[in-house]
């Protein structure tokens, strides 16, 4: 695996883990408790995070498919 495949994995390793965390805060009883503008640019910032998840997903798929196989 490459060095820069290997990059795009940890990016997005650390990406989702983030997103994740966001979206347990989203889901709590403290995010009711912000401001509702804040409210509404944490959500906002999670699509994006999601969005960002998926081109990442998308780019490795498409190097993956792209790259010569190796023979047993």
């Amino acid at each position: 695996m490459s060095t820069f495949i290997e990059r795009l994995i940890a990016e997005e390793t650390e990406l989702n883990e983030r997103k994740s965390k966001l979206q347990t805060f989203i889901e709590s009883d403290g995010f009711k408790n912000i401001d509702k503008e804040q409210q509404s640019l944490l959500k906002i910032q999670f699509n994006a995070m999601a969005t960002y998840s998926e081109c990442l997903n998308q780019r490795m798929i498409q190097i993956n498919n792209k790259e010569p196989q190796q023979s047993n």
